[in-house]
């Protein structure tokens, strides 16, 4: 298995995980699900890193390959053979990003929810 085939099995396991909606109001499953996602905020930032670094391999890769056909093409047909040649790539870059705000965003709406649980808990 490549490691681009690893990262994308680990991007759909977060991405399955985020898709779950967290129910109820026990307050245990919110901290138990922040703690969960701020492991996979950490993982995917340093995952979102190893892809952007793999792009920039793969730009360098197919420019060192394609040398002469692209110093014979305008600058703008190089510029989509380029992103061509990473699309793969790129997609997996955004979606682990996506991932990334996804974590971020969740861990502040269960903190809201914590905060309110926490609330109304001093009410009752």
């Amino acid at each position: 298995m490549s490691r681009i085939d690893e990262l994308k099995r680990e991007a759909q396991a977060m991405q399955a995980y985020l898709e779950v909606n967290v129910g109820g109001g026990d307050i245990n499953e919110y901290i138990d699900r922040l703690d969960t996602l701020g492991v996979y905020y950490a993982r995917s930032g340093a995952m979102h890193a190893e892809v952007v670094g793999l792009i920039d391999s793969a730009i360098a890769k197919a420019m060192g390959d394609n040398m002469e056909l692209i110093a014979t093409i305008p600058a703008s047909l190089a510029q989509k053979y380029i992103k061509g040649a990473t699309a793969e790539l790129n997609g997996l870059e955004r979606w682990i990003d996506r991932i990334n705000a996804s974590c971020n965003k969740q861990c502040d709406n269960l903190r809201t929810l914590i905060s309110y649980e926490k609330q109304r808990s001093q009410i009752i």
